[in-house]
């Protein structure tokens, strides 16, 4: 278990940067001086002593029954990574007041330093005691979580109705590019049948005129053989 000590120094470096020393912080304090905020918190934090004790023995035997058969396991979720998102400028623009930020941030660095070896009660009994002897009201606390809550909120379904619209228009112009192709494609079968139908008259009107020129280019008859050749006539 962490030294009692360093515990209560470290939870207080949270919230000052310094504190004037008051002695050695190993004697105690007189009866009719009131404890320090440190000495609270160290007196706390010997508290988990026992449980610190319990939970090397290992859990005690459960006197419940084994289940006859194992729970479905459903199959994993594929996992969605979290976007970067700049949470300072989300709770700007919801118009947080930066102290209530700070008290947030203040109480979330103070659970993070707590010992893994006490018990939630004594946890909540040094933090409590910890914002308390530094004038943070647990309430006050309490109502800027639910703040930066709603604002998350507001903010994710901001976020949805804008990719809602996006989606919306995205599909109206698939519909329209879709109805442009179609039309496209009726005019591409529409050309190269009337090409193909063109084509086809040509082929027709050749084979008319082939017949003309076929008889033009008909050879005449060759003269019979010993018959005189035709005379000149004089000029």
């Amino acid at each position: 278990m962490p030294d009692d000590k360093s515990l209560g120094r470290r939870i207080l470096g949270l919230f000052v940067e310094s504190a004037p020393a008051e002695g050695d912080p190993d004697s105690k304090a007189p009866a009719d001086e009131t404890p320090s905020a440190a000495d609270e918190i160290a007196a706390l934090a010997r508290q988990s002593a026992p449980s610190t004790a319990a939970a090397t023995q290992g859990p005690a035997p459960s006197s419940r029954s084994p289940m006859s058969a194992p729970p479905t396991k459903l199959p994993p979720m594929e996992p969605v990574a979290p976007a970067k998102v700049d949470f300072d400028a989300v709770f700007k623009n919801a118009g947080i007041d930066p102290q209530a930020l700070d008290r947030v941030r203040k109480a979330e660095d103070l659970l993070k330093n707590l010992p893994d070896s006490a018990s939630e009660e004594v946890k909540r009994q040094i933090v409590e005691a910890s914002l308390k002897a530094f004038g943070f009201e647990i309430s006050k606390i309490v109502e800027g979580v639910q703040t930066q809550t709603k604002a998350l909120d507001a903010y994710v379904r901001v976020n949805e109705q804008q990719t809602a619209k996006a989606l919306t228009d995205a599909q109206a112009q698939i519909a329209r590019l879709e109805d442009q192709v179609i039309t496209l494609r009726a005019e591409i079968d529409k050309r190269t049948n009337a090409l193909a139908g063109l084509a086809a008259a040509a082929d027709v009107r050749k084979r008319q005129v082939s017949k003309v020129l076929d008889f033009f280019h008909t050879p005449s008859p060759a003269a019979p053989a010993g018959a005189p050749a035709a005379s000149k006539t004089d000029e």
